[in-house]
């Protein structure tokens, strides 16, 4: 990416740097933290996989500029991602993995916490 659009991207995503998988790790752990009912954590942990980086295309972008996203989840078509690029909702996206390359989706699969993306998913109503 040339460095003005890079620049100018920062500014709309407000991104000091992008996060290494250890602060992606803090990250999750924060949002585990902030779950008061044990068992949806304890659920929502069933279905982590080692975070992943890759590179998903902006949807709204005419040149289909990629950026950062960490997968965290994983569980049959379905995903949910971490990335500092999210729509303003939130840094948590919901999304279908068969889609290659990956996409940053809709910004209504989008969200300010882990939690909320993943009471929104499939594997929320799944019995463990």
């Amino acid at each position: 990416m040339k460095k003005i659009e890079r620049k100018f991207m920062d500014l709309i995503f407000k991104v000091d740097k992008e996060k290494t998988k250890d602060e992606v790790l803090e990250e999750i752990n924060t949002q585990l933290s902030l779950i008061n009912d044990i068992k949806l954590a304890d659920k929502i942990k069933l279905y982590f996989v080692e975070p992943t980086l890759h590179f998903a295309i902006w949807d709204y972008s005419a040149t289909k500029d990629k950026y950062p996203v960490w997968l965290i989840i994983s569980s049959g078509d379905t995903g949910i991602l971490f990335s500092e690029y999210g729509y303003g909702f939130g840094n948590w996206g919901l999304i279908t993995l068969s889609s290659q390359p990956l996409y940053f989706g809709p910004d209504f699969c989008w969200y300010p916490t882990l939690k909320d993306a993943f009471l929104d998913s499939w594997m929320a109503e799944q019995k463990t």
